[in-house]
């Protein structure tokens, strides 16, 4: 969450990149193990190549206003995620973080 340390994907997109990833947001960074590090990395261009897919359906080849109807955990309004768990929120370093105990938590 913090854009001093990577700036660009935002706080919705991280939220589903660690629920594919199923790391929790809570996680201190420099505790997740290697291979948790190496799943995170294909994670992102999963969850984004996938967002990219999803949008152009939606807008062809013009980018328009904010599509998060294909998101899986990120939204007030998602209740479950796919695999039935209930969304939590929590606010980490003013932003709202959303995730479930699907994802661990590295401390």
């Amino acid at each position: 969450m913090n854009q001093k340390a990577m700036r660009g994907i935002g706080n919705s997109y991280g939220d589903e990149i660690l629920w594919v990833a199923k790391i929790s947001p809570l996680s201190i960074s420099s505790k997740i193990p290697e291979k948790q590090i190496e799943l995170l990395h294909r994670c992102i261009s999963e969850v984004l190549n996938g967002a990219i897919s999803d949008i152009k359906k939606e807008n062809g080849d013009e980018l328009r206003g904010e599509l998060r109807e294909f998101m899986k955990v990120h939204g007030a309004h998602i209740k479950k995620s796919p695999s039935g768990a209930a969304i939590k929120s929590h606010e980490i370093g003013g932003r709202k973080a959303y995730f479930t105990d699907e994802q661990h938590l590295y401390h």
